[in-house]
């Protein structure tokens, strides 16, 4: 089912709210799919009943970003892949406190413009696409921010409004096809400098989380953003949205952020423990400057694991406890697996060509035992393994004691 415009304000009318919200309450599972399908086809066209159970579904699947108002939200496939979660763009509003009005540029189904009116600020809210235009249009009335967010379609790249301040979300999917350069976004990041540097001197830019540090322009600011561990996105800062020129990692939900400043970490052997930094940090350059910050060093010079004697808790970085290290060996990893009766949980790699879960099967293995992770790695440029046990920190992930 393709949404459309029509479908979309068909949606919200009194013929479709029941319903739709029954349907949203207990989604249907793949295997009930057709008979809901079908009972749904004896009161409406074959593209209304399409159209409430995949708003449904959507809805469902919506949570994973999303608190409670996704069980009122509207959503196309694309647009709820592209969207950011609602944690991250409550965290990337907080920069525009300071204006009165921003405008969305490229606002897909709205949640930027949500995240930015929730904070005070009026929001006009572009996008070229009709469907687009209508979903944040009924987004907004579905959350009561009708009053702080106006839709208008338009081709944000001629700009036909006075406003000084503006996130920009360039499109990075076409159809089921991601996009992976800068100028290949939709529109381009050129375009969006451009008007930057014409009309809309403060601007914040969301990117793939893969931007290169020569894509950055000079004078502004490169911050990449994780979730619980998981990198979201890379911003560009530019205007008064810039705290300082360079790059930086945010680790979200702890709102931690290292800036990157050039620091090289000290290279030695694996110590008592073993790190590995957020992917944020390792995205932004800052590896060195983890280690510095934490007294940590490099177990080898081109890869991103770093090393410790004493446990660190760090929403920046998760720990293993080293049980042992060694250079790698299949048949010597399995005599050692056996003699400290491991069950492997997991394989990790960094830095090593060797496929995790292929190599998984052929490790020593039993039902039960001390749950071990086995680490793939290089140490002084030679291929090395590790044992390691998680340890539990205290890292807030939604206020709950998480185990590394």
């Amino acid at each position: 089912m393709t949404l459309t415009p029509e479908l979309l304000r068909w949606l919200q009318s009194d013929e479709a709210v029941g319903p739709l919200q029954r349907l949203t309450q207990n989604p249907p599972e793949d295997a009930a799919l057709l008979p809901t399908l079908t009972g749904l086809r004896k009161r409406f066209t074959p593209a209304q009943a399409s159209a409430l159970v995949t708003t449904a579904r959507l809805r469902k699947r919506a949570e994973k970003k999303f608190d409670a108002g996704a069980s009122k939200m509207f959503f196309s496939k694309i647009s709820l892949q592209q969207a950011s979660p609602q944690e991250v763009a409550r965290y990337t509003a907080r920069r525009y406190a300071g204006f009165a009005q921003v405008v969305d540029l490229g606002c897909g189904l709205g949640t930027d413009s949500i995240a930015l009116a929730e904070t005070g600020v009026r929001v006009l809210a572009v996008d070229r696409d009709s469907l687009a235009a209508a979903l944040v249009q009924a987004n907004a009335r579905a959350l009561n921010l009708s009053a702080r967010i106006q839709p208008l379609r338009a081709d944000v790249t001629r700009p036909a409004w006075r406003i000084a301040a503006a996130w920009a979300d360039p499109g990075r999917r076409t159809d089921a096809r991601r996009i992976f350069h800068p100028d290949a976004l939709l529109p381009p990041l050129s375009a969006l400098l451009d008007l930057q540097r014409r009309c809309i001197p403060h601007l914040g830019v969301k990117l793939m989380p893969g931007l290169p540090h020569h894509a950055i322009p000079p004078g502004a600011e490169a911050e990449w953003i994780s979730l619980n561990g998981e990198l979201k996105e890379a911003v560009l800062w530019f205007g008064t949205l810039v705290a300082q020129p360079g790059r930086v990692a945010t680790a979200l939900p702890a709102g931690v952020s290292l800036r990157a400043r050039g620091t090289r970490a000290a290279v030695r052997a694996p110590g008592v423990f073993l790190y590995e930094p957020d992917p944020a940090v390792i995205r932004a350059g800052a590896v060195g400057d983890l280690a510095q910050q934490l007294g940590l060093w490099q177990i080898d010079a081109d890869i991103a694991y770093l090393s410790g004697d004493a446990l660190m808790d760090t929403p920046l970085a998760r720990a293993w406890r080293i049980l042992e290290h060694h250079p790698f060996d299949l048949k010597h990893l399995n005599r050692r697996l056996r003699a400290l009766a491991a069950r492997v949980v997991a394989v990790k790699k960094r830095g090593s060509p060797i496929e995790p879960e292929p190599f998984r099967k052929r490790l020593y293995r039993q039902k039960s035992g001390r749950p071990v992770v086995v680490i793939l790695t290089r140490v002084a440029n030679r291929p090395w393994m590790l044992i390691g046990e998680r340890c539990v920190t205290k890292q807030p992930v939604s206020g709950k004691m998480v185990e590394d």
